[in-house]
């Protein structure tokens, strides 16, 4: 087999495994059982929120909810040069929230800083009502 020939096979291997390992490890968001306790307009509210229209320009899709996972982490906020910058806790290390993706005037239902994340990247962030 020539060298053109060969790496074409593996290029076909390597996507072949990205997308069996895509599958299993199930890159997509689901609604979780435990979110079904939670009220009625608790549920509306984060089914229906959507990504800045500057995110919506790096994604392939409009909802927060139907694609990214809500991650259960630690936030800060550094006011050092005049703007809130936020921040969450992944992996012991702080990763600043990507400003185009908060939603400055909007708060979830019970006022605690929400933040969505699809296949690492940041999608949807609300932050506190009132700051931390």
């Amino acid at each position: 087999m020539d060298r053109l020939h060969r790496n074409v096979a593996v290029a076909y291997l390597v996507a072949i495994a990205a997308i069996l390992f895509c599958g299993a490890t199930g890159a997509y968001a689901r609604w979780k059982p435990e979110y079904a306790n939670a009220p009625q307009a608790v549920q509306d509210w984060y089914k229906t929120r959507q990504l800045t229209k500057a995110a919506e320009e790096r994604f392939a899709f409009k909802s927060c909810c139907d694609n990214s996972d809500k991650v259960e982490t630690q936030f800060k906020v550094d006011k050092a040069n005049g703007d809130d910058e936020w921040y969450w806790l992944k992996d012991g290390r702080w990763q600043l929230v990507p400003g185009d993706v908060i939603h400055w005037d909007e708060h979830a239902p019970d006022g605690e800083p929400v933040l969505f994340v699809y296949n690492g990247r940041e999608t949807c962030f609300f932050p506190p009502e009132g700051g931390l």
